[in-house]
């Protein structure tokens, strides 16, 4: 069954992020988001510590909301003004954020279940507020960016999705309203998920130019006294990996069919390709080093002598609770050095005819 997500689905996935978990108890420090911020009076001084999230006090709606729901125990000797009057004043240190989902790209497909949702948040707050909203706003999207979230559907199937939020227009000028001066600012979002899927957060990576580590019978790391060591295994954010598999065939004619050719796998091939920002990073800044001295003539004014062209690089993939570990020398290295843009990096990879050696 492909997944249902309405406007009421998203508007409670984006106040969760904004406003902790959607329980009846839920407590300020439960969300992960906010943060403790000191309030000062500035008639008297006074310095309140309260959460950030707590101050804003943002409401997320979806179609209609009443200022006056917040008078939930209305006495029965009070005329209709009275009570909206009360529910004025519980509300007046109130925001309010509708959530529109305004467009939907959808993949055309029946088993594969993925979409993306792309809509506005219209906040309507105080005008004090504006700013310590345009930083909870910038802190959300960090901790969202590139970080995949599991959601649940009404099948009870579990997806993987990524939540994206804008930055802050402003709307319209500062108005007076029901809740004080206030402005209205959009955030546009996007919501992209797909059901079951794996991400760059589930494949770890990390790459040795200094030998596969050493184990003992614990499984401890050791060095070659057998003395407990680090490990020289070193990880760094990566733009892109492509890894292949590449068989060896040979083809050959089938015995009961001699007219119909069959292949038989002689030999398998790995081959991976590394593409990565040059990050002042260790790992990083050894291959970086390493690209440029392999071909210099002369290093750090030293004439450089003959020197080995294999070059062992190793690759350990962690994935779905199991280790993987390859033996790879390097095929060849390119870096692009733009004006006015980031330098990038690409190294490709080939197995080492010299499999399990150790430099």
């Amino acid at each position: 069954m492909r997944t249902i997500l309405s406007t009421e689905d998203i508007k409670n996935i984006i106040e969760q992020e904004y406003n902790g978990t959607l329980s009846q108890n839920w407590k300020p420090y439960e969300n992960p988001n906010s943060e403790q911020i000191v309030l000062i009076d500035e008639y008297d001084g006074t310095q309140t510590e309260t959460d950030l999230a707590t101050y804003l006090n943002i409401k997320f709606y979806t179609f209609k909301e009443r200022v006056d729901d917040e008078d939930t125990e209305p006495q029965s000797n009070e005329t209709t003004f009275q009570r909206w009057v009360k529910s004025l004043n519980y509300s007046l240190n109130n925001a309010y954020a509708l959530v529109e989902v305004v467009d939907e790209e959808a993949t055309a497909s029946q088993d594969i279940d993925n979409a993306t949702k792309i809509g506005t948040i219209s906040f309507l707050i105080q005008a004090n507020k504006i700013k310590n909203l345009d930083y909870y706003t910038a802190k959300i999207r960090n901790a969202l960016l590139g970080n995949p979230q599991t959601i649940q559907n009404s099948y009870g199937d579990l997806l993987t999705a990524y939540l994206t939020l804008g930055t802050l227009n402003y709307a319209q000028e500062l108005t007076m309203t029901q809740v004080g001066e206030c402005v209205i600012v959009t955030c546009g979002f996007k919501l992209s998920y797909l059901s079951s899927a794996l991400t760059y957060a589930d494949t770890q990576v990390e790459i040795s130019l200094n030998g596969d580590d050493l184990y003992n019978a614990e499984g401890q790391i050791v060095d070659t006294n057998g003395e407990p060591t680090a490990t020289k295994y070193l990880t760094m954010p990566l733009t892109k990996l492509s890894a292949q598999n590449i068989f060896a065939l040979k083809a050959l004619p089938t015995v009961v069919r001699p007219d119909l050719t069959g292949f038989v796998a002689t030999s398998i091939s790995f081959v991976t390709t590394l593409t990565f920002f040059d990050f002042n990073k260790e790992l990083t800044l050894q291959f970086n080093d390493l690209f440029w001295k392999t071909s210099a003539f002369r290093y750090d004014g030293v004439l450089t002598t003959v020197q080995n062209v294999n070059i062992p690089v190793y690759i350990r993939i962690t994935s779905n609770g199991h280790s993987y570990v390859y033996s790879t020398i390097i095929d060849n290295m390119q870096k692009a050095v733009t004006n006015s843009d980031f330098n990038i990096s690409s190294i490709t990879l080939k197995g080492w005819g010299k499999v399990g050696g150790q430099l």
